[in-house]
């Protein structure tokens, strides 16, 4: 019987840790800082971009507008959460691919000054 149990303990470990891992999603925070007086031009581009990613089939996230009147933070954030990292990635490879995203992008460096992203990770739920 104690033969048995050590395997077996192995073997409840390691498909732990494999759901574990399997559990972590990752969030990526797109941040971006307005030109003088662009806040709301931004703000729509944003929710027009997320309308691209929805006819490309991928993940539409969701848009913040920052309503604090202390000017500091960004003034728009998008946030997307993705089950993994294999998702992230595929979602990227066909946003890449698809090239329709380009325009959405090329606006978008008319309207900020500074843009920021942040790919977090969660500790597996």
């Amino acid at each position: 019987m104690k033969k048995i149990k050590y395997p077996l303990i192995l073997i409840l470990a390691f498909t732990s840790f494999n759901l574990l891992a399997q559990g972590k999603k990752i969030i990526v925070m797109n941040q971006y800082w307005a030109k003088e007086g662009k806040i709301e031009e931004v703000y729509q581009h944003r929710l027009h971009a997320s309308e691209v990613r929805k006819q490309l089939g991928l993940a539409v996230g969701r848009v913040l507008l920052n309503t604090s009147t202390d000017g500091e933070g960004p003034h728009v954030i998008w946030e997307c959460e993705y089950p993994s990292k294999e998702a992230r990635e595929k979602d990227t490879e066909l946003l890449d691919e698809s090239g329709q995203f380009d325009a959405v992008m090329e606006k978008m460096g008319t309207l900020i000054d500074k843009f920021q992203r942040t790919v977090y990770e969660t500790g597996g739920e």
